[in-house]
């Protein structure tokens, strides 16, 4: 798909009376979302791509494994427009939680948007055990969700608000925050932070403050651990030869515990038993990417892989000495492969 940049300032576009045009957003084109689990076979009228980022409280090698330091995995994914243009009605996103060997009682899930000036919280879904999926379900008679999971399970969430909701127009932020409250009264969140190009009418203003694609993994004490993709946007189409996306596995900033180890591979399954580490391409102690909180390219020689779609799991872990387990972000990204 064709990108474009801004070839002139937003507030000149606006007073022509113009659309606005936001940096490395993309033309629409209708379609099946990329990479999309079998469930959402949505014919989107953008281009969308499956993206998921997890939340993981698992420890390390070194680490005792009990049911205070292990608390697998929360996932959330979604078919996202990103940097796709909307300009009418409702900005509507399906959206994907799995937990694996988590022993919380999953909460919510929320939807925000953030500009260049606020952070609004727009929608909530809750997570109930007896809900239908592609809902989204008010809270039990306690005000919380009452999902439990042995094993791996899945619920799916419909959020769907007007575009009118942002108070700018421009290059904006959603972000998706999970909550899990754990059995040891812990918290573990997981955090999936995209943009997306809006066309409401509203004054111009880019959101500017780390845009770009993170999913994030919070745990109490531990706060933020992060995995990012720099390069913006995604390839709506075939990569080919050599692709250099760049990534930041690095420290995230605010006083969150620093990266001590990040993980790169491409079609790994964490699932499966014994876990599939797919094709590795980097597995290291420390950041990827020089700190503070910066970002590096990395090679894939798609020439190695089958045509077709696979999966880019980018994964920071941060160690906590204090509580004796690992908190970890993680993005996986598809990308499709043409040689």
């Amino acid at each position: 798909m064709r990108r474009f940049l801004v070839l002139m300032s937003a507030v000149a576009l606006a007073c022509l009376g113009m659309p606005v045009l936001v940096p490395g957003t993309a033309q629409a084109a209708a379609g099946p979302c990329i990479g999309a689990p079998a469930a959402d076979g949505t014919n989107y009228a953008e281009t969308r791509q499956f993206v998921d980022t997890q939340a993981w409280w698992v420890p390390d090698v070194d680490q005792a494994n009990n049911s205070t330091t292990n608390s697998g995995h929360v996932h959330l994914g979604a078919c996202i427009p990103e940097r796709e243009t909307i300009s009418s009605g409702n900005l509507t996103v399906k959206v994907r939680v799995v937990l694996h060997d988590n022993p919380g009682k999953a909460n919510y899930v929320s939807m925000v948007f953030k500009t260049s000036d606020s952070e609004t919280t727009v929608q909530k879904c809750y997570l109930r055990a007896t809900a239908s999926n592609f809902s989204c379900p008010g809270p039990a008679s306690n005000g919380k969700g009452d999902f439990v999971c042995s094993g791996t399970c899945e619920r799916w969430l419909t959020f769907s608000q007007p575009i009118s909701a942002f108070n700018h127009s421009g290059l904006q932020e959603v972000r998706f925050r999970a909550f899990v409250p754990e059995p040891d009264s812990q918290q573990m969140v997981a955090s999936f932070n995209w943009q997306v190009g809006i066309q409401n009418g509203k004054s111009p203003s880019n959101v500017s403050r780390y845009s770009f694609l993170r999913g994030k993994g919070w745990y109490t004490h531990a706060l933020y651990c992060e995995a990012s993709l720099r390069s913006a946007p995604l390839p709506d189409g075939p990569v080919s030869g050599i692709w250099t996306p760049v990534v930041g596995l690095t420290t995230h900033p605010d006083g969150s515990l620093p990266a001590t180890r990040s993980f790169m591979a491409v079609d790994p399954d964490f699932h499966a038993s014994p876990p599939n580490r797919g094709t590795v391409l980097w597995d290291a102690a420390g950041p990827y990417g020089p700190e503070p909180f910066g970002a590096a390219p990395l090679s894939i020689d798609t020439r190695t892989l089958a045509n077709g779609v696979h999966k880019l799991h980018l994964r920071t872990s941060c160690r906590d000495n204090t509580l004796g387990s690992t908190n970890s972000g993680v993005t996986v990204v598809p990308f499709t492969v043409a040689n």
